[in-house]
């Protein structure tokens, strides 16, 4: 009967002992729940993509490296130099909405091109595409 006792004693001290240490896990675990609840952030809408564009831009490429381009709007007197990349790359921003004359020149062959009538509009790249510089 001894026997019987101490081994009901010790089970009731062993599921005493393991019982305590799950209940400290238990409160650990929701206690870091709860933290990690506090610190979320709500959901904000992005702003950057709210900002209203005031400009248009132009872009494109010229069979020629650092050709100059000339951007002239026809119906004020405002004029826009750019130059391409060594890639004959160019985009240029800054226009305002209108209808412009764009010269691409390249000053070691002579070659010209002149695009007339190009409309410039608000938010928007206007693509001129690939130049092929044709002799003058």
């Amino acid at each position: 009967m001894k026997r019987q006792q101490l081994l009901v004693q010790r089970t009731l001290q062993s599921l005493l002992k393991y019982g305590a240490f799950l209940l400290v896990i238990m409160m650990v675990v929701y206690a870091c729940g709860d933290s990690e609840e506090q610190q979320e952030t709500p959901f904000t809408e992005p702003t950057a993509n709210l900002t209203a564009k005031t400009d248009g831009a132009i872009m494109g490429s010229v069979i020629a490296p650092n050709a100059e381009i000339l951007i002239v709007a026809t119906d004020s007197d405002k004029t826009f130099k750019g130059k391409t990349d060594d890639n004959g790359e160019f985009f240029i921003t800054g226009l305002q909405e209108g209808t412009y004359e764009i010269t691409i020149s390249d000053e070691i062959t002579d070659r010209e091109e002149t695009f007339e009538d190009v409309i410039i509009r608000i938010g928007e790249v206007t693509a001129l595409g690939t130049v092929e510089l044709a002799l003058d």
